[in-house]
């Protein structure tokens, strides 16, 4: 299950919501996300959590004991939405408290940013579990961490404490949901055309960039940046 709420401020949260088995996804929450970060009109910050102190265990392994040898894998799937949520023209930031494992851990480095409680824990476990992790999943994880590190992370299965996540720049900040909630809302107020094009380009959208950029010198938010910076008041963006 996926809860969504606007939180105010174009703020909007969304909440894995299957505590019973630590938020662990399966097609139902794929889908439901999916139709969500589609519906982002009037979104300024997405911010993703869990329910019940948990993010994200993972894919539910239940569901690959019924998994037929000629159907397609549930990463393929799990990568597609993903895909979808790192292509969001508004920031993106997972709030990570107790497990963030598999699909979780991929989960949080496709968004922008991750805050983690200090009770957070990142493993990426295929190695221990007999599965090749999809090329789409590891590529995901080395942008955020770096290959070198990507590889010992999934090579080894090894359990990453919210401390050395943060060393490893796998966490942005070890905080709590207020800090996070208050981070959200900062994000919210920067300029949505400005923080899309720069999206783009560290997605390596490069096609068009250079119009995009130009169109944002003449933009009405160019111009109201400005005159905030002048009369030394916070800016108040239009996304024109």
């Amino acid at each position: 299950m996926l809860k969504v709420e606007d939180l105010g401020q174009g703020v909007r949260r969304l909440t894995l919501s299957n505590p019973g088995r630590r938020n662990a996804l399966d097609a139902e929450t794929l889908d439901a996300l999916e139709a969500a970060v589609a519906a982002s009109s009037g979104v300024r910050c997405w911010l993703l959590q869990g329910e019940g102190g948990h993010f994200c265990s993972g894919w539910n392994l239940a569901h690959l004991e019924a998994l037929l040898p000629s159907a397609p894998l549930p990463d393929e799937r799990i990568g597609v939405v993903f895909d979808a949520l790192q292509r969001c023209d508004a920031p993106t930031l997972a709030f990570v408290q107790g497990s963030a494992f598999g699909a979780g851990f991929e989960l949080s480095c496709a968004c922008d940013f991750r805050l983690a409680t200090a009770d957070a824990v990142f493993c990426i476990p295929p190695a221990k579990l007999g599965i090749v992790y999809a090329p789409r999943g590891i590529a995901r994880v080395a942008g955020v961490v770096g290959a070198g590190r990507a590889r010992n992370l999934f090579l080894s299965a090894r359990r990453v404490s919210a401390a050395e996540a943060l060393g490893l720049g796998l966490a942005d900040e070890v905080a709590d949901e207020a800090r996070a909630l208050a981070f959200a809302q900062e994000l919210a107020l920067t300029a949505p055309l400005a923080v899309a094009g720069m999206k783009r380009i560290f997605r390596g959208e490069l096609e068009g960039i250079d119009a995009l950029r130009r169109q944002s010198f003449h933009s009405d938010d160019a111009r109201e940046g400005l005159a905030a910076l002048q009369e030394k008041r916070p800016p108040k963006f239009s996304g024109r």
